[in-house]
């Protein structure tokens, strides 16, 4: 199985997309990270703040994990990957080991990069740091796994779609646009808020604020929440990667 991962992760690497991807999630952090802490007047924003704008890495996490399933049907790669692998549950689990590991790096980069910048530039600007190393630790580590299972997350979502186009702007519809739309509904705001895929990723993350009117989850209970999304999505997507005939 080893193998396979890392032949999943040779894939993903050897695409002109996966550094695209990877490169603009870090040149969108660091570009807003460097403008919010520069710019914003004192107080306006805080080292919590400036660590929780590596969130945006967990979008494209989600993207590279639906790239690494839905790229095999688009390219027509699938049947020989098949022929490799004929058990499309090993290869399914392959592609999600490739991905988790990807989303792991993406999202510890990212966020170790938003905290470092953010620290420097708010210290040089004498704006204290209200967060102890322990707080700064458990920012970063909720940031890391949130990307590593948004990454999971796609694998799921990919297979569940297969159409890359399809699976790439529907979760991006749902995300940006559906979600917050739920949320105009006064009986779904607080669940929607707490347990949909953004309330979750905030409070994993650890960067919502908890005097909102609709706070999030604890960091456990929302990363274990997370977790089952993905288990749900992924089970779903194997079942059908199972059933369907392949005639790429």
């Amino acid at each position: 199985m080893t193998r396979l991962v890392g032949a999943e992760v040779f894939k993903l690497r050897t695409t002109r997309t996966f550094y695209g991807l990877v490169l603009g999630a870090l040149g969108l952090v660091l570009l807003i990270v460097v403008l919010a802490t520069a710019t914003a007047g004192k107080g306006d924003v805080t080292l919590r703040d400036a660590i929780g704008i590596s969130g945006f890495a967990q979008v494209f996490a989600l993207l590279l994990g639906i790239i690494s399933v839905t790229a095999e049907f688009r390219h027509g790669t699938v049947t020989p990957s098949l022929l490799v692998v004929p058990d499309r549950a090993r290869l399914t689990l392959a592609k999600l080991g490739a991905s988790l590991l990807v989303g792991f790096v993406l999202g510890l980069v990212a966020t170790g990069l938003a905290a470092l910048i953010g620290y420097l530039i708010l210290d040089a600007r004498g704006v204290a740091n209200t967060l102890s190393s322990s707080d700064v630790a458990e920012l970063i580590a909720g940031g890391t796994i949130a990307a590593a299972l948004y990454a999971a997350l796609g694998v799921g979502v990919g297979a569940i779609v297969r159409n890359q186009v399809g699976a790439v702007v529907g979760s991006l519809v749902y995300l940006f646009v559906l979600e917050n739309l739920l949320t105009i509904a006064k009986p779904l705001r607080d669940p929607v808020a707490k347990y949909g895929f953004g309330g979750v990723g905030n409070g994993l993350t650890g960067t919502g604020d908890p005097t909102a009117e609709h706070p999030p989850l604890d960091q456990i209970p929302a990363g274990l929440l997370l977790a089952l999304y993905c288990a749900i999505f992924l089970v779903i997507g194997i079942v059908l990667m199972k059933k369907r005939d392949i005639t790429a």
